[in-house]
């Protein structure tokens, strides 16, 4: 059977490269998925035997893998069976196995002849390490013709895994692909215009550019400032309140907030409580007469500060507050985005303020967080409870949107 679809210059690059380990480096939006999917039906229907696909955990296999592949192979007119209770695809006589990062020890029991991996440069240097040679450790599969190759496709993410392997220091087997964002011609209208307007540019290069760029440097929330956005605000009786909320044993932070004329002002703060309940205590106390919507950390339904059998979030119910919590956190890059454009976008627009004599430790976190080595925005300090409190609140009331981006395969070589 022949298979013809459209693909972009990088994209057939990474679908066509001979190489032992290609890896399409690729900005917001580039298509590396795209790439990577096309990739693997090209071996299936070519010199490929089975095939593993990973990302880095099971709800990015429901909610990329499973439609983006199943989306692509019926507009080719190619049949298949998916069986998600396997994470398994059967497309002419070959599977494709989906499998995780996030626990690089649980890479064992199957073998494959080829492998993609998609998003490897979002998990820790030292995990996608782990994980890289754990996969590559899979392609055991004799092929009658050509090399067990591994594949990966990625957003760079600082100098992190891919960059250590693929620019610092390859081998002849390691051939990298740049694909800046606008390589892509399907991109929604004004797709690029929302980065360049929503990212700093030290990010803009490594979300725009698909660059490697040092992610480590600097303070986690450079638009804050203590003088442009300091407020006298305070919370009036029966006034709602916002409270964003993280868990954490005998050091809960809880912060509070009101929305004014499409402003929210942080007005309040609870810092170093013992348990959930006891900032449900406290809150309840200080604002009797007030609504309470409350932006919790996600992962408090599944546990508890109390070590009881009540999750956090189901005791901030049963208080008769509003929950807004989503299934997941989501991206932590994504929150700062986010909190950093509330703090001032680009026409220096500001929508997020901080009463500072009411809220100091607001203030100081917002002022002295950093990010660690890894990239990542650093928790040793202490500065991260009370700004992760608030960065929930505000990438669920102020989130970044983008259009989905989808690439419609049709005619290609």
């Amino acid at each position: 059977m022949r298979i013809r679809a459209k693909a972009t210059i990088p994209q057939a690059q990474l679908v066509n490269s001979t190489a032992r380990f290609p890896a399409m480096v690729a900005g917001f939006g580039a298509g590396k998925t795209h790439g990577l999917i096309l990739r693997t039906i090209k071996l299936i229907f070519g010199e490929g035997r089975d095939i593993a696909y990973y990302l880095p955990n099971y709800p990015l296999v429901r909610t990329i893998a499973y439609p983006r592949f199943t989306e692509i192979l019926d507009n080719l007119g190619v049949s298949y069976r998916l069986n998600k209770s396997e994470h398994t695809l059967h497309v002419n006589g070959k599977t494709v196995i989906f499998r995780t990062m996030d626990n690089p020890d649980a890479i064992v029991g199957y073998e494959v002849s080829d492998s993609m991996v998609d998003e490897l440069d979002t998990m820790p240097t030292a995990k996608a390490r782990d994980a890289w040679n754990k996969i590559i450790a899979r392609n055991r599969q004799k092929k009658e013709v050509g090399i067990n190759t591994v594949a990966v496709g990625t957003t760079p993410e600082g100098f992190r895994f891919v960059y250590e392997r693929w620019a610092k220091n390859p081998t002849e087997s390691y051939e990298l692909i740049k694909a800046p964002t606008y390589s892509n011609p399907h991109l929604p209208d004004g797709y690029i215009d929302a980065l360049r307007e929503t990212y700093p540019s030290n990010l803009l290069e490594a979300y725009l550019e698909g660059e490697f760029v040092n992610l480590t440097a600097g303070s986690v929330y450079p638009n804050w400032d203590r003088d442009l956005t300091n407020s006298d605000i305070e919370a009036r009786p029966n006034e709602p309140i916002h409270v964003g909320m993280d868990f954490n044993v005998n050091n809960m932070a809880a912060a509070i907030h009101v929305m004014r004329g499409g402003k929210c002002i942080a007005v309040d703060e609870f810092v170093g409580g013992a348990d959930t309940p006891a900032v449900i205590k406290s809150i309840k106390e200080r604002y009797p007469l007030n609504p309470v919507v409350v932006y919790p950390d996600a992962s408090g339904a599944a546990k508890s500060s109390t070590n009881a059998a009540t999750s956090d979030i189901r005791m901030l119910k049963n208080a008769g507050f509003t929950v807004n919590a989503p299934k997941s956190n989501g991206r932590v890059r994504d929150r700062v985005a986010a909190f950093n454009r509330a703090l001032c976008d680009p026409q220096g627009n500001r929508i997020y303020y901080v009463n500072i004599d009411k809220c100091p430790n607001i203030a100081l976190c917002l002022e002295q967080q950093a990010y660690n080595a890894n990239g990542e925005p650093d928790k040793a300090a202490g500065f991260d409870h009370m700004a992760d409190a608030c960065g929930y609140l505000v990438v669920r009331q102020f989130p970044i949107k983008f259009d989905r981006v989808t690439t419609r395969p049709q005619r290609w070589t």
